[in-house]
């Protein structure tokens, strides 16, 4: 009931700090794990969440990872080609 609390009262900074946190961690995994090959983004995510520790997606601002990927792309931090597989 305190974490609830906690979070009401500031939910916008937490879910922005949860969703740099997802962020950094995806990004480290595609970097360390594949370099610059490319990658199926679900499957880095079931890299990042074999971690016991991840941050869970639905902390983060991104409603799916789809959402989080099309992000990734905006902001020039990956380059995004949707293919049949998604």
């Amino acid at each position: 009931l305190r974490q609830m609390c906690i979070f009401r009262d500031n939910a916008s900074s937490m879910m922005d700090e949860f969703s740099t946190e997802f962020e950094v961690e995806y990004l480290d995994t595609l970097k360390r794990r594949h370099g610059t090959s490319k990658m199926n983004a679900n499957n880095v995510y079931q890299e990042v969440i074999a971690n016991k520790h991840h941050i869970h997606m639905n902390a983060t601002k991104w409603t799916s990872l789809g959402d989080f990927v099309q992000y990734l792309g905006r902001s020039s931090k990956c380059v995004v080609e949707e293919t049949e597989r998604g």
